[in-house]
């Protein structure tokens, strides 16, 4: 009698586990992982007390409102972003990373959120003045490591030097000081170097060709989460969403694109 109320006692300890696990599961499944590199201001960053802030982190906490989902924001360095995304460490990327079709082979994207264009910060020296020139054997080209800028030299600028350098800041003081030609990023981006180093550098602010907006980065095969997604994007575009994001963040970004006559991304 009593091995047989042990045995009860034990099965009735191992089901309680287990609806107790089950029970997690739920609540893990109300969080929404987004994963970004907090590095990219005003995008992806941290305010004075070390939070996640930016644009991008008003668009994620924007998304989980839509899905009626708490949003957990992981900051993850840029060349781990889909690695994590693969072993189910985050659920979706916001990092402002731009579409393109080797990044496709390994991950779903929503449709793009911004029109975001890739465009050059040039040596002031340098023969390249356009992006007919970067395809030269004696063309160096300085990138960040894992960026859409790395990735368009690699696929359009074979015969190019490429140096692959792991800090955005890093590549382009090798365009600054001389020991590249060209540093390719985002106009923000390009823009914002530029008046660190108006001495030695100058801006072609002309679009490359074969480039995409940024998108919302997925495991593959989560079809009815990209769907639930792209509505979101259509959705926030024309009920304010999107207006609030650059009231709060990207109003100064905005003037200073006028200043240059381009269109504003985002």
């Amino acid at each position: 009698m009593k091995k047989r109320l042990a045995i009860i006692l034990i099965f009735v300890f191992v089901l309680s586990g287990c609806a107790a696990k089950a029970n997690d599961k739920t609540i893990e499944s109300n969080v929404l992982k987004v994963g970004m590199e907090l590095k990219y201001p005003p995008f992806e960053t941290k305010d004075a007390d070390g939070n996640p802030d930016g644009a991008s982190v008003m668009l994620a906490k924007a998304l989980g409102t839509y899905l009626n989902m708490e949003v957990e924001i992981v900051d993850t360095a840029y060349l781990s972003l889909i690695p994590a995304l693969e072993q189910g460490d985050i659920d979706i990327i916001i990092s402002s990373m731009t579409i393109n079709e080797e990044r496709e082979k390994v991950v779903d994207f929503s449709d793009p959120y911004t029109n975001s264009q890739l465009m050059m910060l040039v040596y002031k020296d340098s023969k390249v003045q356009s992006a007919a020139d970067l395809n030269n054997s004696e063309v160096i080209i300085a990138s960040k490591t894992g960026t859409i800028g790395a990735l368009w030299a690699a696929s359009n600028a074979p015969d190019a030097k490429i140096l692959n350098i792991d800090e955005e800041a890093s590549a382009v003081l090798e365009v600054a000081q001389g020991n590249a030609d060209v540093f390719i990023y985002d106009p923000l981006s390009i823009i914002r170097h530029h008046e660190n180093y108006k001495d030695t550098t100058r801006t072609i602010l002309e679009p490359l060709p074969n480039t995409k907006g940024w998108g919302i980065a997925m495991r593959k095969g989560e079809n009815e989460l990209r769907n639930q997604i792209n509505e979101f994007i259509k959705k926030a575009k024309t009920d304010g969403t999107y207006d609030k994001i650059r009231e709060t963040y990207l109003k100064e970004k905005m003037q200073e694109f006028e200043q240059y006559n381009l269109e504003f991304f985002f």
